[in-house]
């Protein structure tokens, strides 16, 4: 009675979704014992800022969504690049 082709379906988008995300992992598992000095940190970040726009994109649903989802969503990672910001800077700023 259930069709078989529509679960399956329902699970391609998620299942790619983490087949990317682990090899980004692998990837920046892999980055970490290269000796490139500050290089590391740079492609750790980009590798990260990849993984959050996947992660945003499929496992979110925001490329199904309306404008106002997607603006509210922007909002919210743009306050918290705020937030992470000052905090940086406080612990930066403090000498022990």
């Amino acid at each position: 009675m259930s069709d078989g082709g529509g679960s399956r379906q329902l699970w391609i988008g998620p299942l790619a979704a983490w087949g990317v995300l682990v090899v980004l992992f692998a990837t920046s598992l892999g980055s970490a014992y290269l000796p490139l000095g500050t290089g590391n940190v740079a492609i750790n970040l980009g590798i990260t800022a990849v993984m959050i726009a996947v992660l945003a994109t499929f496992l979110m649903g925001l490329q199904n969504s309306t404008a106002l989802i997607r603006i509210i969503a922007a909002a919210g990672g743009l306050w918290m690049i705020i937030m992470f910001s000052l905090t940086f800077a406080d612990y930066l700023s403090r000498s022990y």
